[in-house]
């Protein structure tokens, strides 16, 4: 079940509290003031917190606003316990951030029910916050490759770009294509085309760090960003990166076909590269010039 934090400076209504929910199958974890109630919920986490308004050290006002600009209790829903019958300061809890509260002595049908409301719209919540979370994912990837989207691609590389030119970091960008992969697929058909692709995109994966950053740039076109990697150390994955493709082998009916890919590498620092769009210009003059010079082939700008 969940993880509720009772903060009460009442021992009476915490344990009041703690047996009616240990009875729910609930954890319950006791704080006497809002100052142990705040270190409880960063340190526990808790999945909702009853919180009493009226306590020494810091009251529940102050605690619930310390909540809610916390990045790691902010979204911990809040039910305030109150003697007070004032609307006022319900409503000053309610400002503050509290989603809900019960009147002190309270009915026990009634904080069960309250709790389990909360509960319940927490968990809808953390499942919106995950469905987005996979939504985003999927608009920033490539459907066949799985690799990120060009648009993600240029989005990620002008903050990486900038933290460079910042920190003086090594940056090094890889633009890559495939060698007569129009002719390939006017040969084979675009269904072995497209498993081309996506061996090309695991290649790209297994080629790298995982911190790295590598995009399907569009068409039969890639991108790789390495973080904190000079010139040389960047040709270097570029070299194995195109022997891989090179020595790869893709089963087609009765055939083993084969493939290659040229590749253009940009380094920053470069006294001709001051900003994110034109290190991508540079690999790809570099690229272009790979391909004029016989192609399956690296160069560097």
């Amino acid at each position: 079940m969940a993880k509720i934090l009772v903060v009460d400076d009442s021992r009476l209504i915490s344990h009041v509290a703690k047996t009616i929910l240990t009875q729910r199958g609930h954890e319950i974890i006791l704080a006497q003031d809002g100052l142990e109630g705040l270190e409880a919920a960063k340190s526990q986490q808790p999945d909702l917190i009853l919180l009493d308004l009226i306590m020494p050290v810091m009251d529940g006002y102050q605690m619930c606003q310390n909540l809610k600009e916390e990045d790691s209790t902010k979204e911990i829903p809040v039910i305030m316990l109150t003697s007070k019958a004032e609307p006022v300061d319900k409503v000053k809890g309610l400002e503050l951030g509290a989603l809900d509260y019960v009147t002190k002595p309270f009915d026990e049908s009634e904080l069960v029910t309250r709790v389990n409301i909360q509960l319940r719209l927490r968990q809808l919540y953390e499942a919106l916050q995950k469905k987005n979370r996979q939504l985003q994912n999927l608009a920033n990837r490539d459907g066949l490759t799985d690799l990120y989207n060009h648009r993600y691609f240029h989005d990620q590389l002008s903050k990486d770009f900038l933290r460079a030119q910042r920190y003086h970091e090594s940056l090094s960008c890889i633009l890559l294509d495939i060698d007569y992969f129009k002719k390939f697929n006017d040969t084979y058909g675009h269904q072995t085309g497209d498993i081309v692709l996506k061996t090309l995109g695991q290649l790209i994966k297994d080629s790298i760090r995982d911190s790295d950053f590598a995009a399907r740039y569009g068409g039969e076109e890639f991108a790789i960003i390495l973080y904190y990697t000079d010139k040389p150390d960047a040709v270097h994955v570029a070299e194995r990166l195109r022997h891989m493709v090179e020595h790869c082998e893709i089963p087609d009916k009765d055939n083993l076909l084969h493939f290659t890919i040229s590749l253009g590498i940009a380094t920053f620092p470069d006294e001709r590269i001051h900003n994110y769009k034109q290190i991508v210009e540079c690999a790809d003059k570099a690229l272009y010039q790979a391909k004029g010079n016989g192609r399956n082939r690296v160069e560097c700008y």
